[in-house]
């Protein structure tokens, strides 16, 4: 049973028997001993997983729930609490006993749900006081998951693990600062703002009067940024990058693979006004949507549509527009249409039957100003996992967007 089938089996485990794992010891043998199984490491052998490890603590007789050894050395201590317990952020007991031992640089606090893990970045042999990562067995995206393999035991490598506590000290960190700011943009920072593009001098009645304008704008490029630039998911879904070098589509709830030649027949490439053109190929999605007609939908795609994003145009990184085909006369024929990206609420005002129908290659979303409640919209490839930038020429690079627009028209 590999890593993620364990998890998925332990969630089934958590749903069916809240009521009868109601203390430590059953904590311990229904939830955390298989999940150190599913990292790979023995817990049949003394030798490797160690219950009640003794050391020379500060007090006696207390003692390591499970130390974990590799190579015959202690590596790893778990502390563990009944699953009914709450974790709290700081683990003084942990602590102590990870100071006795300085082989081991990694501990573990968990309830078998949640699993707390510290390391000694400020100070060696000293535990810090704050976990560097939190997995939840009952609530984690494909990220966490990453996260969690780095510590099984063909791929445990403290040098690996210290990166990673680290990486993660400094996202939180600046994810936090950064947050901060954002919603509630101290003097300096409004300052910094004003002073990047004017040269009067700035007081600080006009820092007080420019702050809500200031927050105004953030929300503002915020929104501007994840509808043009990024092209995330409307449900926030971590994504994935593709593999294209496997000779079989793997399906499952988190990833899908799609080989080259898949991606290939996705459709046919022709040239106007120096851009690519991309005549979709309505069977190649039909087969890679792996879904049944009736189940077609402006979410999910819909490979039956006339209407298909033939090119998508990018200015730098961002995406700026696309080109929208249409096919007419049995399909023998197409009109192409011009769309910039933050104008794909007009378009759809015009061509209402794709708002219902879909696009061949592209999923609709839509977000909404919590302040405003106004509506954007932008557009996906409808393949899971598989944007736009993913597909042979369907990326357009232009200089100027505005002088392409114009001249097309």
């Amino acid at each position: 049973m590999n890593l993620k089938e364990t998890l998925e089996m332990l969630n089934k485990v958590v749903n069916d028997n809240k009521e009868l794992i109601n203390n430590e010891e059953s904590t311990k043998q229904f939830l955390i001993l298989p999940f150190l199984r599913g990292l790979g490491y023995d817990t049949y052998s003394p030798q490797e997983v160690t219950p009640e490890f003794t050391a020379d603590f500060h007090k006696k007789n207390e003692k390591v729930d499970y130390a974990i050894s590799i190579n015959g050395e202690p590596k790893i201590f778990v502390e563990a609490k009944s699953m009914n317990n709450k974790i709290n952020k700081s683990a003084p007991q942990l602590s102590r006993y990870f100071s006795t031992f300085p082989s081991v640089r990694l501990g573990i606090l968990t309830n078998g749900i949640e699993y707390h893990f510290f390391t000694d970045l400020n100070n060696a042999n000293i535990m810090d006081s704050k976990p560097f990562f939190i997995f939840n067995l009952t609530n984690y995206i494909e990220e966490d998951f990453d996260h969690l393999v780095k510590f099984s035991k063909n791929l445990y490598d403290y040098e690996s693990i210290k990166n990673l506590a680290e990486s993660l000290m400094y996202t939180q960190s600046f994810k936090s600062v950064i947050k901060e700011i954002f919603e509630s943009p101290n003097d300096d920072f409004i300052k910094f703002v004003i002073k990047e593009r004017f040269k009067f001098k700035v007081t600080q009645q006009f820092i007080n009067t420019a702050r809500p304008l200031v927050q105004k704008c953030i929300q503002e490029s915020l929104a501007e940024i994840i509808s043009e630039k990024f092209d995330v998911t409307t449900n926030n879904q971590a994504t994935q990058e593709r593999t294209t070098d496997i000779s079989e589509i793997q399906h499952d709830d988190k990833k899908t693979y799609y080989t080259t030649e898949e991606i290939e027949s996705l459709g046919t490439f022709e040239e106007f006004e120096g851009v690519n053109v991309v005549l979709p190929n309505s069977e190649s999605y039909k087969k890679l949507l792996k879904m049944k007609m009736e189940e077609y939908s402006v979410e999910k795609g819909n490979p039956l549509s006339d209407f298909f994003v033939s090119s998508v145009l990018t200015q730098g990184n961002a995406i700026v527009g696309y080109l929208v085909g249409q096919y007419s006369n049995q399909q023998k024929d197409t009109t192409l249409y011009t769309v910039k990206s933050n104008e794909i609420a007009n378009f759809l005002k015009g061509n209402p039957i794709v708002e219902e129908t879909g696009f061949i290659n592209a999923r609709l979303g839509s977000r909404t100003n919590k302040n405003t409640n106004e509506k954007t919209y932008y557009l996906k490839s409808c393949l899971t996992n598989l944007s736009f930038r993913d597909i042979p020429d369907l990326v357009s690079k232009v200089e100027d967007i505005d002088t392409f627009f114009k001249n097309i028209q």
